[in-house]
């Protein structure tokens, strides 16, 4: 393990940047409350996304789980609602669903490009969180010496930028599959900057199951785990995760959790909910 990176535990410590004012706090189990306004049709800001300032490259610690889940959750997750995402054990396990956002203006701490991880062209320019850069690192060395290439397609995404994505899929699909295939903005794990969405050659926008297709899909399928990295969106749980499988969709919770999640079998909003929030 490397020098660590101190990673903010609270969502709200990191709202220095935007102009939403409000916290994450826990989440209410009675009638849903509006987190913040988020129309059916997104307009995008054009400008450039800000970032803030990194203020360290250091590991972060590995997240620690709560001994025991606390917070109440709702239990119909596909209901589209806008709920603030509830306060966890650490930042980087927050549940995110449809009905759990993130405000308009959070943006991580500490956001680095990809070279960091020794990924280099387009892969290289995404950006991450710094805490996720060890993990990243050592499983890019694990597949590259197995001979496989493996892409970074997306990586943190702005809510604008989500905004401007969930807008492109609603123009292809209209809004009911719009809602399936992509998160609304505030929503999408990408936000966090520690969600990586991964391809290899001619796979980028191609229909199939990447997972089982190709040798870097299997690769990752099997062993991304092993670096802190879990498929949010199995093929085996969409009734859960109220989105559509995503082979390629990877979100970093660091070794333990991901280790613990692994053996408890569970979709991981379900793991997140029982072990994660505190």
């Amino acid at each position: 393990m490397t020098a660590r990176l101190r990673v903010a535990t609270l969502l709200g410590a990191a709202l220095a940047l935007g102009a939403c004012t409000s916290t994450i706090g826990p989440a209410q189990p009675s009638e849903p409350t509006v987190a913040s306004t988020i129309p059916a049709t997104i307009t995008v800001d054009s400008r450039a996304e800000r970032l803030s300032p990194v203020h360290s490259l250091a590991r972060a610690p590995q997240p620690a789980m709560a001994p025991r889940f606390q917070a109440v959750l709702v239990d119909d997750p596909c209901v589209d609602r806008d709920l603030l995402a509830p306060v966890a054990s650490d930042v980087t396990l927050t549940v995110l669903d449809r009905t759990y956002a993130l405000p308009a203006g959070y943006v991580p701490v500490d956001l680095v490009p990809a070279t960091r991880a020794g990924l280099t062209g387009t892969s290289g320019d995404k950006l991450v969180h710094a805490a996720v850069v060890g993990d990243l690192a050592a499983m890019r060395a694990a597949w590259e010496a197995e001979g496989r290439r493996i892409e970074l397609e997306s990586a943190y995404r702005s809510f604008a930028s989500q905004a401007a994505t969930f807008n492109s899929w609603v123009a292809r699909l209209g809004y009911a599959g719009g809602l399936v295939r992509s998160a609304r903005p505030g929503h999408s794990e990408h936000q966090l900057g520690t969600a990586i969405d991964v391809t290899s050659a001619g796979w980028s926008e191609r229909l199939g199951d990447w997972a089982v297709e190709s040798a870097e899909g299997a690769w990752m399928a099997s062993h991304a785990w092993e670096y802190g990295f879990v498929m949010s969106y199995p093929g085996d749980a969409t009734g859960v995760t109220c989105f559509g499988y995503e082979p390629w969709h990877y979100r970093w919770i660091g070794r333990e959790p991901a280790a613990a999640h692994r053996t408890s079998g569970l979709p991981l909003r379900e793991f997140l909910e029982r072990y994660a929030t505190g």
